[in-house]
């Protein structure tokens, strides 16, 4: 998520209410003005028509422009909640493969199959116990960080509930078990479905058996396969630069510079 971007649109906001504020107030200042003419028994029909037309008309501004602000704020929230959505739910799926196994694309009724059959005793090696862990970090930080944007879904708001628990894995490992990680991610894969508008469909994902192998060995590959992935990637963006052989000219040219 861009910060920059966020950060604008909350000054652009606050702008438009300051806006539709200085409206309504001059508005207001008009409206009282023509009712106070009248009282006085000033002979002003022009002046206070004139008035009263644009106090209206200012009024009728200044609503437009809370209603587009509120339009134009939900709008943004609504996008905000399906990308952090959306991250989650792959992150997720990428933690629960490393520990379960599965096909390596994402796919929802996969998961939800292979979160059905998981066995809380298998193998929970340390650094598949770090991508829980991570998990629950970064979903209590969006928690404290982040209460406006909870507040405008709770579903996304009970699935960082349910995640954020994994934090404590190793500091709590009496409450903190495979039970409770296959029960937080069961309820968060449920409510980050919802909100992103898709539609598991229990039991229709028969080789989700086939494709699971939670052996620490089969941990290990896939683990090590997408720090593997992450390092191609980069070389790809980020390509070292070529090396340059030093000829006997090169030598030769040193040499001299060093003498003099």
């Amino acid at each position: 998520m861009n910060g920059t971007g966020s950060h604008g649109g909350t000054a652009g906001m606050y702008t438009r209410w300051i806006l539709a504020a200085i409206f309504t107030a001059v508005a207001i200042i008009m409206i009282v003005t023509n009712i106070l003419m009248a009282d006085a028994g000033l002979r002003l029909e022009t002046a206070r028509d004139l008035l009263g037309n644009l106090g209206s008309e200012i009024i009728g501004l200044a609503l437009t422009v809370a209603i587009i602000d509120w339009l134009i704020e939900r709008k943004n929230l609504n996008e905000q909640v399906q990308q952090q959505s959306w991250q989650m739910l792959h992150d997720v799926d990428h933690a629960f493969w490393v520990w379960q196994g599965g096909r390596r694309e994402f796919h929802l009724d996969e998961l939800v199959a292979l979160l059905s059959i998981a066995d809380p005793k298998d193998p929970l090696p340390q650094f598949t116990e770090e991508l829980f862990i991570n998990l629950g970090i970064r979903s209590s930080d969006t928690l404290r960080l982040q209460p406006k944007l909870l507040r405008h879904d709770r579903r996304l708001r009970s699935a960082m509930k349910s995640l954020s628990g994994l934090a404590q894995i190793r500091e709590a490992k009496n409450f903190v078990d495979a039970n409770y990680i296959i029960d937080g991610l069961r309820s968060a894969v449920a409510n980050l479905a919802e909100v992103t508008g898709q539609h598991p469909h229990a039991g229709e994902f028969g080789a989700a058996q086939a494709f699971r192998d939670p052996s620490v060995d089969a941990q290990v590959r896939r683990y090590r396969g997408s720090l593997h992935e992450t390092i191609t990637r980069d070389e790809r963006m980020y390509p070292p630069a070529p090396f340059q052989a030093i000829t006997q000219d090169d030598d030769a040219s040193s040499a001299r510079s060093q003498r003099a």
